[in-house]
């Protein structure tokens, strides 16, 4: 692709999976003509809510994050956007945030568990946690999800954009 050929960039969930996300964003910039923008939409790990409070899911939150660590993934890549727009050159950079919470019968409420079913080889073969444990701590999550009382916010995400001047 030709340095300067496009009006406009953009990119979601593809930060988060990543390491070195900054490299992403300064490549989005130079493709970018003047006066053209970059945008993002992105995860942060940092805000989940849940009520009431179950230690099975402060557990299993914590061992996602431990591991997108040990792997170079900044799970919280989200609050970074409006700082990485303004390092790789961009001018007027904007954010919104995003927070949804999730009621029963909304897929999104069991996105914790889809994780967990994806990650679970990974995070066993890292040692970070018995099978037992990680086996009976799905299993809490899964019936807190399923309650109709639980209140479910999953992350929070932010979109930032940016014009390159």
């Amino acid at each position: 692709m030709s340095r300067e050929s496009f009006d406009f960039a953009t990119a979601r969930l593809v930060l988060v999976n990543i390491p070195e996300p900054e490299r992403i964003v300064s490549e989005m910039t130079k493709l970018v003509k003047p006066g053209g923008v970059v945008a993002l939409h992105e995860v942060d790990w940092g805000v989940h809510l849940y009520d009431p409070p179950l230690a099975a899911l402060e557990r299993l939150l914590r061992l996602f994050i431990d591991y997108s660590k040990a792997n170079g993934i900044d799970s919280f890549v989200g609050r970074r956007l409006p700082r990485m727009l303004r390092a790789a050159g961009l001018a007027d950079v904007q954010v919104k945030p995003i927070a949804r919470v999730y009621p029963l019968g909304n897929p999104r409420r069991m996105i914790l568990l889809q994780f967990a079913e994806n990650l679970r080889d990974r995070i066993l073969a890292a040692g970070l946690i018995s099978d037992s444990e990680y086996d009976e701590s799905v299993a809490a999550l899964k019936i807190h999800f399923e309650d109709p009382a639980t209140l479910v916010l999953n992350q929070l995400f932010i979109q930032a954009w940016g014009r390159k001047p």
